[in-house]
């Protein structure tokens, strides 16, 4: 396990939580934390069609809370992977572990106007943000910023819609010999959770669907990503401790991974459906 990105992750960790609790106080409304360690099976590579990797491991770290100005949600991932994902455009610096992260801060427009923006199913309009940062992969660095919104969605605990426009930086699969390291484009994220109960045993499906635009610029297409998680309440089955500890599975899928285009020169993009083993665990 490489040393310095072990420290990272946990240091990216400490930074999502201790964000809140440098803020909190009256301001904090609720808050949940956890971690993660899923396993799982066919993660493409991103460099040719035909290869794939066989397992790959991953810790997560995860934050949610609600304030009065609004809300906030930030993850790290830590992955292991048993073959290595290309990090550069030269496609010869390659890395079989890295770090992903996540941090979505919104802002409540009815808590900066003083007036109440909802309306039937709406339940608020928000100024949205996102940072992504990892060192594998695509190597990305994008900036996100837009509207997004709240939904009173029948059988939901949540569900959110946010329109981002993105500014990405250097990702790796960019058209560099026209020197195109940046580039602008659209994204829409929705996110929800749906908890359900068969006789006594308590469920919850949740997670997120990514549609971005392709762009001429960067030489990307339009990609479609996603990860689903259904979990059983194992906490509360086994120990009468609910919302505590869960086990199920999350299915990973992608459309265009990346928005790349395979350096063998095919027309396919690289696509992905990746199941895991999941255990989480709540503070």
């Amino acid at each position: 396990m490489n040393s310095k990105c072990l420290a990272s992750f946990i240091a990216l960790s400490a930074g999502i939580v201790g964000c809140q609790q440098a803020m909190a106080g009256e301001a904090l409304l609720w808050q949940n934390n956890s971690l993660s360690y899923l396993y799982g099976e066919n993660f493409n590579r991103g460099q040719f069609n035909d290869e794939q990797q066989k397992t790959q491991t991953t810790f997560t770290a995860e934050h949610a809370s609600g304030w009065v100005w609004g809300d906030m949600f930030g993850f790290a991932d830590y992955v292991l992977a048993d073959n290595k994902q290309s990090r550069r455009g030269d496609f010869n610096h390659d890395k079989d572990n890295f770090y992903y992260m996540e941090l979505s801060p919104r802002v409540s427009l009815s808590w900066l106007s003083g007036q109440k923006l909802s309306a039937g199913p709406l339940k608020d309009v928000y100024a949205a943000f996102t940072y992504e940062k990892g060192n594998g992969g695509a190597g990305t660095e994008n900036y996100l910023y837009g509207i997004g919104s709240a939904w009173n969605v029948p059988g939901f605990a949540y569900f959110n819609a946010n329109l981002y426009r993105v500014k990405a930086n250097n990702n790796v699969y960019f058209d560099r010999a026209h020197g195109n390291n940046n580039s602008h484009t659209y994204q829409l994220t929705l996110s929800g959770a749906y908890p359900f109960a068969i006789g006594e045993q308590d469920f919850v499906i949740d997670g997120f669907v990514d549609w971005r635009a392709g762009n001429s610029t960067s030489n990307t297409r339009t990609t479609v990503g996603s990860s689903i998680q259904a979990k059983w309440d194992a906490g509360k089955a086994l120990f009468g401790e609910g919302r505590k500890l869960y086990v199920g599975t999350e299915v990973n899928m992608w459309r265009n991974r990346y928005g790349a285009k395979p350096i063998d020169g095919s027309g396919h993009g690289f696509d992905q459906s990746a199941i895991q083993a999941l255990v989480k665990y709540h503070f």
